[in-house]
């Protein structure tokens, strides 16, 4: 009789140290996925291109008007010992595309650069504002970016080349990201591999339900 009444205290002790390690585990699963639940700017930035121009200059000083080549014309004198004069001139043009991933409005937006910009355009035109820090850093301030809003950031250089530091919201400084050039398929072919994905994550769910009832029901068996 005494045994038997330690063995049923014994599996009752071991029943509540399962249910406690189990509510354990639940709550610890619930705690981590429920930040993925909370609204959160998620801000990415990629280079999507970048070209030097070689620009030809005419004898009289002027670029050559575009789509023409320049006329040509007879070398000008030039005293002994002294470098020919330069033909060309170069022009660099650089994009910088910023897109808000998360599901939170990012407000101002920052893009720093080394010095300002020789000449720079927003595409689409949001509303910003400049800033040079006291040590020369140039700021492009966006006032904000909704959830999955982009801006691209169109650079022209003449003088100086752009060089970007960092860019950085509220939530911290933003990554860049690898990006390429791929085929577009047509819509009936994500339909199908999102299909694909359900029926998959369906089939796995349901063996992993069952292979976790085949698990309790031996845990528990008498």
């Amino acid at each position: 009789m005494l045994y038997a009444q330690a063995e049923l205290l014994g599996a009752n002790g071991v029943n509540s140290l399962a249910e406690y390690v189990a509510s354990t585990c639940v709550a610890i699963i619930v705690a981590y996925l429920s930040q993925f639940l909370i609204p959160k700017i998620k801000i990415r930035y990629w280079l999507p291109s970048n070209f030097l121009y070689t620009m030809p200059i005419n004898a009289a000083g002027n670029s050559a008007q575009p789509g023409q080549p320049p006329a040509p014309q007879p070398p000008a004198p030039q005293a002994a010992g002294q470098p020919a004069p330069a033909t060309t001139f170069l022009i660099q043009t650089n994009s910088l595309t910023i897109q808000n991933f998360g599901r939170k409005a990012a407000a101002w937006v920052e893009i720093v650069h080394r010095r300002r910009p020789d000449f720079f355009q927003l595409y689409p035109s949001l509303n910003y504002n400049e800033i040079t820090t006291p040590s020369g850093e140039h700021i492009i301030r966006i006032e904000s970016l909704a959830h999955k809003e982009y801006v691209t950031l169109q650079l022209l250089s003449y003088v100086h080349q752009p060089e970007l530091l960092y860019i950085r919201s509220e939530a911290g400084h933003a990554s860049q990201m690898p990006w390429m050039v791929v085929r577009k398929f047509p819509k009936w072919a994500y339909a199908a591999i999102q299909l694909l994905i359900l029926v998959g994550a369906g089939f796995s769910t349901y063996w992993l339900i069952r292979v976790a009832m085949f698990v309790f029901k031996e845990l528990h068996a008498p």
